[in-house]
């Protein structure tokens, strides 16, 4: 009898004592919904390291949100469809969604279509005022602020400097253009008559078999270096627009990484990785009750230069030392 009941209050004391594992939760707060369009077509499968979107959920971590439990990102990929783009847009209002982050001119234009209340975050557009985007970059006015391309359109002429570094025996550079591109040509000039270059200035140009007869034109015309400025058609058709260079033995500039990962020569351009994470710093903003209008848009603080040793290659060029010390990419 003693030893039974010695045994119960042993079993008692345990179970007392006992504290059961505390199993992990998130808390129970409000879940925030961000809307992502883009004009372009979606990341290839597997999804590249360096890809912006990947950037901006990276930076989004960092902050504090956790995707699928805190946050949650609903991603629209137009493909180059303008109606689509707008149908997208709707898509995302309707939903609806805490606010959009829209990459391009092109998407931010289709978003403010959609709504003139929910936030919009630009994540990369050449010249927002310019473009109709925002009222001034210090004071950006109504629901869009965010990221600009260009800090200048003296950034142009940096590129054609670039590109005459590389192939010292250039002389006519032509400039592929589309209906879409609001570059203004007076920097190109500038530059272009301080270096000794002249420039061939396509007519505008959209489809593939524009592209095509552009590329034979600016051949003919006696071209012997091409530079393609980041417009939303040349972006779409990048790898076209690589391929065409290879086949006329163009050695080409770009303004983004995205051409020479794919077989170009050379960008000079901002880090989109960068600008997305600072898309997110927008965003965490936003979520915790800035308003747009009161946020300055800001212009991107550094540019990277991208090189492509095989594409040089292939083309008979041996890239200079000065150069290439200056990349902060060399891919062999």
């Amino acid at each position: 009898m003693m030893r039974r009941t010695l045994g119960l209050l042993v079993l008692l004391a345990l179970s007392v004592a006992y504290v059961p594992p505390v199993v992990p939760s998130w808390p129970a707060e409000r879940v925030s919904r961000i809307g992502f369009l883009a004009f372009g077509p979606p990341p290839p499968a597997p999804v590249p390291p360096a890809f912006p979107l990947t950037a901006f959920r990276h930076r989004l971590r960092e902050l504090g949100y956790h995707e699928g439990h805190t946050v949650m990102l609903e991603e629209r990929w137009a493909a180059g469809d303008r109606d689509r783009r707008r149908t997208m847009a709707t898509e995302l209002v309707q939903l609806p969604v805490d606010g959009i982050v829209a990459s391009g001119a092109a998407a931010v234009r289709a978003a403010m279509e959609a709504t003139r209340v929910i936030p919009i975050v630009i994540a990369g557009a050449a010249d927002p005022v310019a473009e109709g985007l925002v009222a001034s970059l210090a004071h950006p006015g109504g629901n869009v602020t965010g990221l600009a391309v260009l800090a200048g359109r003296e950034v142009e002429g940096k590129r054609l400097e670039l590109l005459k570094e590389a192939i010292p025996a250039i002389t006519r550079v032509a400039v592929v253009l589309d209906s879409t591109s609001r570059l203004d040509p007076t920097p190109l000039r500038e530059a272009a008559q301080a270096l000794g270059l002249t420039l061939l200035l396509s007519a505008e140009t959209a489809t593939p078999e524009e592209f095509q007869s552009t590329f034979a034109t600016l051949t003919q015309q006696g071209a012997d270096a091409l530079y393609a400025p980041e417009t939303p058609v040349n972006a779409r058709h990048r790898r076209l627009i690589v391929d065409l260079a290879a086949q006329h033995r163009l050695p080409a500039m770009y303004s983004s990484r995205d051409f020479v990962e794919v077989g170009g020569l050379m960008a000079y351009g901002p880090s989109f990785a960068a600008l997305f994470r600072r898309a997110a710093t927008y965003v965490d903003k936003i979520l915790k009750g800035e308003q747009p209008a009161n946020l300055p848009v800001e212009q991107p603080m550094h540019f990277e230069l991208v090189l492509n040793l095989k594409t040089a290659q292939t083309l008979g060029l041996v890239l200079p030392p000065t150069l290439l010390v200056q990349a902060d990419e060399v891919i062999r």
